[in-house]
């Protein structure tokens, strides 16, 4: 571990620096007043102990012993503090994880699968639609909606989680099942008859039927994600559920618009 290396390489430099020090004292004849100032500085005992002037022999190497302890101490101090510190970090910066159950991971999932047949119905649309003002839509649609999907993905994956789950479709909604059509799809997805319509319409009556179709899709979207909102726990996952409730019904008012104006309305 890291810490254990902090430890090994500390005593490694206090050898180091105790052999130093034999090196100066020798080069310095031993001179017993120095090592008296040294023993005095470290707090350890004098170089003569017994006070006749004739030493036991020991002085020199006490105070050495006496200094090597203090920077042990110290450096060991030094090195716990940064380990503790170092765990302290990591575990309050430690990224959150939603469970696999949570309603994280099923908004997550459950607006991939509903988000792809917007970007579906979006594209079949700016591909034929003669309409300026809903071909734009219909890019803005597929362009935010695929870049929300890949974000999604990428959430799923820092988790640790799969992009599918054994739970149904809706289970971590409050009330689960009961936001379900009775032929199982999610609030505001089309049915297949419904698609397949979209795909065989053609002209005023085509763009109509996309605006019909889009308008239920985003108040799905955005019932998903007020239960989102409500649920959640993950900072990003809450900041997407309001940038979609925001953008989609931004949506819907432009598609509202488009469509008093195809019908004729004022």
């Amino acid at each position: 571990m890291a810490h254990g290396r902090g430890f090994a390489g500390a005593r490694r430099r206090l050898d180091e620096l105790d052999a130093e020090g034999g090196d100066a004292e020798r080069g310095r004849g031993g001179g017993r007043d120095d090592l008296a100032v040294e023993a005095l500085d470290d707090g350890s005992l004098d170089a003569d102990p017994t006070g006749d002037g004739t030493g036991d022999g020991t002085g020199a190497a006490r105070p050495r012993a006496g200094r090597r302890t203090r920077i042990f101490r110290a450096v060991m101090a030094a090195v716990l503090a940064l380990a503790v510190g170092f765990g302290i970090g990591v575990w309050v910066g430690a990224p959150h994880r939603p469970a696999d159950d949570s309603a994280d991971a099923g908004f997550t999932r459950d607006m991939m699968t509903h988000h792809a047949q917007a970007v579906t119905m979006a594209s079949l649309e700016y591909r034929v639609t003669d309409d300026a003002t809903l071909r734009q839509i219909a890019i803005d649609i597929t362009l935010t909606q695929q870049a929300q999907i890949g974000l999604m993905i990428g959430w799923l994956r820092d988790w640790d989680l799969n992009p599918t789950s054994n739970q149904p479709q809706m289970a971590w909604m409050p009330d689960g099942g009961r936001a379900l059509i009775v032929d199982g799809r999610m609030p505001g997805m089309a049915s297949d008859a419904q698609l397949e319509q979209l795909r065989t319409s053609t002209g005023t009556a085509r763009d109509q039927l996309f605006i019909q179709l889009m308008i239920q899709h985003h108040l799905g979207g955005i019932h998903m994600a007020d239960a989102a909102l409500k649920q959640a726990k993950d900072d990003q996952v809450l900041y997407l559920a309001n940038q979609i409730k925001a953008s989609q019904q931004s949506e819907i008012d432009a598609l509202q618009q488009s469509q008093k104006r195809l019908s004729g309305e004022k």
